[in-house]
């Protein structure tokens, strides 16, 4: 189901039903649970610019006082951009063929 929602949304951002930040908050809101904090939007918006321009691993800045986990038991409050996608199950909103 998630997957199928965060779709939806892109096509609302596709169909110009809304902005991507609009989109994004919805989607981790509504479409996680716990649902996730809206101080990460523009963490989110960072990262898919840079997967979608060939920089997947170009560092992101959470919000203060969020970690994402890294494995090992090793977390960071600067992810590269796919673990952040990965983690919030932003691929939906990736369009790889962008100039």
């Amino acid at each position: 189901m998630g997957n199928s929602v965060a779709s939806g949304y892109a096509d609302a951002i596709d169909q110009g039903l809304c902005s991507l930040d609009s989109a994004l908050a919805a989607h981790l809101q509504s479409n996680h649970y716990p649902p996730l904090p809206l101080a990460l939007v523009s963490a989110c918006v960072k990262a898919i610019h840079n997967c979608e321009y060939g920089n997947s691993n170009g560092r992101v800045q959470l919000p203060t006082g969020m970690r994402l986990a890294m494995g090992g038991g090793r977390s960071t409050n600067r992810p590269p951009s796919w673990r952040l996608v990965e983690a919030a199950h932003l691929d939906a909103f990736i369009n790889m063929g962008v100039d």
